[in-house]
């Protein structure tokens, strides 16, 4: 006879699960792929894009000539200044003597004496001489080139040494080219040539 408990252990034990390979269900009919095309985003047309690309080009043209103005403004600016300090008269500093033979002929070719233009400003201390001259009385004439006359001086004499002298305050003078003219006085008092002088004024360096 067997023990009631030993029957009941029996009864739980189970036999192990085993893989059934299922047959797959029949394929269906010959199924077609059905693509959608989705539409763009407002920012990814074609319309935009192409705003985009010139509203870019605008603003970088907008930006090149904006630099360009700038650059002329300042140039401008800065032209005007040295105009402003070359026009204004001021106190010279010191002598500066020159001496400048005329040319007994007609103008020169070339310049007779260049000058840089001085700053701080400089009394120049011209010398002419005139001993080539049978004149005792001269007058004087300076114009510059490309801008009028600037100086008249009538009935210079000439000192021992046969020259004319005139002392002219640099920052009454602006660059440019001057043209000195002698005349000298006859006894009826006529002006006849006596010497033409040409001389350049240099512009400041910057």
């Amino acid at each position: 006879m067997t023990a009631p408990g030993k029957k009941k252990r029996r009864g739980l034990l189970r036999k192990p699960a085993v893989q059934v390979e299922l047959d797959l269900p029949p394929p269906g009919g010959t199924g077609s792929v059905e693509f959608v095309e989705l539409e763009p985003e407002w920012w990814q047309q074609r319309g935009f894009v192409i705003a985009l690309a010139c509203a870019t080009l605008l603003l970088l043209a907008l930006t090149i000539a904006a630099r360009v103005a700038a650059h002329r403004d300042r140039e401008f600016a800065a032209s005007l200044q040295g105009q402003v300090q070359t026009l204004t008269l001021r106190p010279a500093s010191r002598v500066h003597a020159m001496r400048i033979t005329p040319n007994p002929r007609s103008w020169s070719a070339s310049a007779d004496a260049t000058l840089a233009w001085p700053e701080p400003p400089e009394l120049l201390d011209l010398h002419l001489p005139v001993h080539y001259s049978e004149f005792k009385v001269f007058a004087i004439t300076i114009d510059k080139v490309d801008a009028g006359r600037v100086m008249d001086l009538q009935r210079v004499s000439a000192d021992s040494n046969r020259e004319l002298r005139l002392a002219l305050n640099s920052s009454a003078f602006g660059p440019g080219e001057y043209r000195i003219r002698l005349q000298g006085y006859t006894w009826r008092g006529q002006r006849v040539d006596a010497g033409w002088v040409r001389l350049v004024v240099q512009s400041p360096r910057s």
